[in-house]
């Protein structure tokens, strides 16, 4: 694992970022292209250990760790951003972890909850981020707009609203959508889009409904060398 050589996270020379506010309820988003130095390290290390797994939790694919260099240095890099943008104290980080990802699900595999955008976390304390380690311009990051709560994140005055509705829009399987979204649909209005660029970064709350972008061309292909390959971070603050 590439822990040695800690410049290799270190911001790129020619790094660009625009800092956003989407939707009604102005969720704060970053996005930045030409990233990290070693990202060229990171793929590589990914590629010759390929020990991924069955994903344990609700991310619809196969993940594998990588070093805490990553996340620690990350927090280094947008220290200024993470206090000054996201309102969030660095000195009141419960957990920090990242994991090189891969969705390998095909639709017919995919849970209800793995079909409509989802959050992170029911709290607007965290922060979702997500580094393409590859280019697949038929995939990327969206985030959304619930129709009928006109919720774009979800928080605890909001959950309890938000499953119950969840309950009655979905409670009929043939009012369920059979893969993954894309776009706007009759329950849910895309409100920001990003595409899969090698070596960007997006980052937002884990608390905003969001959903990657995994249109019906994707080959679902396993393969770190290959397949739509990314770092994914969450960060909770107390």
């Amino acid at each position: 694992m590439p822990t040695n050589n800690k410049a290799i996270y270190n911001l790129c020379k020619n790094v660009d970022y625009e800092r956003l506010k989407v939707g009604n309820d102005q969720q704060e988003l970053v996005r930045v292209d030409n990233y990290m130095q070693g990202v060229d390290t990171l793929v590589e290390d990914a590629v010759t250990r390929n020990n991924f797994a069955v994903a344990d939790s609700f991310y619809p694919g196969i993940r594998m760790d990588i070093s805490d260099a990553y996340i620690v240095q990350f927090v280094r890099n947008f220290h200024h951003i993470i206090q000054d943008f996201f309102k969030l104290d660095l000195r009141r980080i419960k957990k920090a972890a990242s994991k090189y990802s891969i969705v390998t699900y095909s639709p017919e595999k995919l849970k209800l909850m793995q079909r409509i955008p989802h959050f992170d976390a029911p709290t607007r304390n965290s922060l979702a981020v997500i580094h393409y380690l590859s280019d697949a311009p038929n995939s990327g990051t969206s985030l959304y707009r619930h129709r009928e709560t006109g919720y774009e994140y979800v928080d605890p005055l909001r959950i309890e609203n938000y499953k119950q509705n969840l309950e009655q829009q979905f409670n009929d399987p043939l009012n369920q959508p059979k893969g993954y979204i894309h776009g706007s649909t009759e329950s849910y209005e895309e409100i920001a889009s990003y595409k899969t660029v090698y070596n960007r970064l997006l980052m937002y709350r884990g608390s905003s409904l969001h959903s990657g972008i995994i249109n019906p061309d994707y080959n679902f292909d396993p393969s770190p060398e290959t397949g739509r390959l990314t770092v994914t971070s969450f960060i909770e603050f107390a």
